[in-house]
């Protein structure tokens, strides 16, 4: 075990950005450490579980019927599937270096961004696996919250059991000082959101009619057909509720949410995750602040909220919806705004930004905003489509 493993006397409400730990953490620079697995193969169920926790009922990834009519033959993944095959529990010593705290321990990691490569659809049947490596660690004096902050970012490759890599992940994490996030109170102070009926009415008609409205299906969109300035959306997702954390971690996978005497062995054996309830006393692990309020308010946040790899999920969906079943994702990458707190909606917009009808490619600008009509989030994905004819 390394020193930062060992240590029992990591303080989660004040852990500093110090320069002992960050050299601690340049140490880890370009060597691989392995990742636990969620999900190690890829099964219909596993692909449905995944569907099911983004709010992506495309037939495709669920029913065998229609699947088999599709151009790819049988039931496939949604691209984002592949994050189950990366967030396993950590039950083995090695497993907590795949882990923020143990890169910096007690040090608010906020997820920041990420940009995804997909060098093929994996099929039904694949076993994959993954590792990660820290390829750079950025530390920036003042910023936002004030102080000392430090931006990493990590290289995830998804590796079948024969070796190809068949998607490469680039993860940024921001980590900051819990203690700073406080006392700006940048987002302490906003209220949680509230609908009227009318909201609620409005939410629902456009859930019923969303999916006949922004989904391709089985007919196929042209590379010839589209054009620089085309408007994709809107897709709904939320309101964020703990129901909503819930049914996405049962998809994607948890590698801290054991429970009784699994939860105690994680926590003695990663003691940089561990968290005590301020209210109750009861220990916890550091993924609570995504649905606890108060461990959230001791983050800086007014409430639970989402997570990174939910959002960037969502916006693979928008575009697969739009791209249809002859169509294929091939690299999205988006930056993290503002946080998606409890009881937050996400309007999801795309725009054409480029075509290239000899390629085939298509790259789409895409934007969230919530109920205030804030930016939360951008990015941007390529889209290969066929050609007429062909």
């Amino acid at each position: 075990m390394s020193a930062i493993e060992d240590r029992d006397d990591i303080e989660w409400e004040n852990g500093r950005i110090t320069d002992q730990a960050l050299v601690e953490m340049r140490s880890w620079l370009n060597k691989p450490r392995p990742v636990p697995h969620w999900n190690s193969e890829v099964t219909k169920d596993n692909v449905w579980h995944f569907a099911l926790g983004v709010g992506d009922d495309n037939p495709l990834w669920w029913d065998e019927d229609y699947a088999k009519a599709s151009p790819q033959g049988a039931i496939t993944p949604p691209p984002t599937y592949l994050y189950s095959h990366t967030n396993g529990p950590r039950l083995q010593p090695e497993h907590g270096r795949a882990s923020t705290e143990f890169l910096l321990p007690g040090v608010l990691g906020l997820w920041a961004g990420e940009r995804w490569k997909w060098h093929r659809q994996v099929q039904l049947g694949e076993k994959i696996h993954a590792t990660t490596e820290l390829v750079e660690v950025t530390v920036n004096e003042g910023g936002q919250f004030g102080g000392r902050s430090v931006t990493q970012v990590e290289r995830m490759p998804l590796i079948t059991d024969t070796g190809e890599t068949v998607a490469e992940i680039w993860h940024t994490i921001k980590r900051f000082e819990r203690a700073a996030t406080r006392s700006k109170s940048t987002y302490l102070d906003r209220p949680l959101a509230k609908y009227t009926d009318a909201d609620r009415e409005r939410f629902e008609q456009h859930y019923i009619n969303e999916a006949k409205a922004l989904r391709r299906g089985a007919e196929p969109r042209y590379v010839e057909d589209v054009r620089q300035g085309d408007k994709l959306g809107p897709m709904l997702k939320g309101p964020l509720t703990v129901n909503n954390i819930i049914g996405f971690l049962l998809g994607w996978g948890s590698g801290l949410n054991a429970t009784n005497r699994m939860a105690y062995s994680l926590l003695n054996l990663h003691p940089g995750i561990r968290m005590v309830h301020p209210d109750s006393g009861v220990t916890d692990n550091y993924e609570s602040p995504h649905w606890d309020a108060a461990y959230a308010r001791l983050s800086g946040l007014p409430g639970g909220y989402d997570f990174g790899s939910q959002r960037f999920s969502w916006f693979a969906h928008l575009l697969t919806d739009w791209m249809g079943d002859h169509g294929a994702l091939t690299e999205l990458e988006f930056r993290l705004l503002k946080p998606n707190i409890i009881n937050d909606v996400t309007w999801l917009t795309g725009e054409i930004a480029k075509v290239d009808e000899e390629a085939g490619t298509v790259v789409v600008d895409i934007t969230a905003t919530n109920q205030l009509d804030q930016v939360t989030a951008r990015g941007r994905g390529t889209v290969k489509l066929p050609k007429k004819g062909r």
